[in-house]
């Protein structure tokens, strides 16, 4: 998906309804900026109370594991690979 926008007098630029959407992005929500060679990444950031009720949902999801080390691996691969 490729959007055009308008860079703004104040070096503002709006993100497509389409794409915030997708990403749960509202108004006062927080992005992040990275340089990868001549790309912009755009991200967005979360909370760390909305980081918190993700991870406390994985958790709940895996907490049929037959035995905690098994429930500790699952977690820190799922740590893993979201900083990643």
């Amino acid at each position: 998906m490729v959007r055009i926008r308008t860079i703004g007098k104040k070096g503002q630029v709006t993100i497509p309804k389409e794409i915030r959407e997708k990403f749960g992005l509202r108004e006062g929500d927080r992005v992040s900026f990275e340089i990868k060679e001549d790309e912009i990444v755009i991200k967005p950031e979360k909370s760390g109370r909305k980081f918190i009720e993700e991870l406390a949902s994985i958790v709940k999801e895996k907490l049929e594991a037959p035995e905690p080390a098994e429930l500790k691996r699952l977690y820190y691969e799922e740590i893993g690979e979201r900083i990643s």
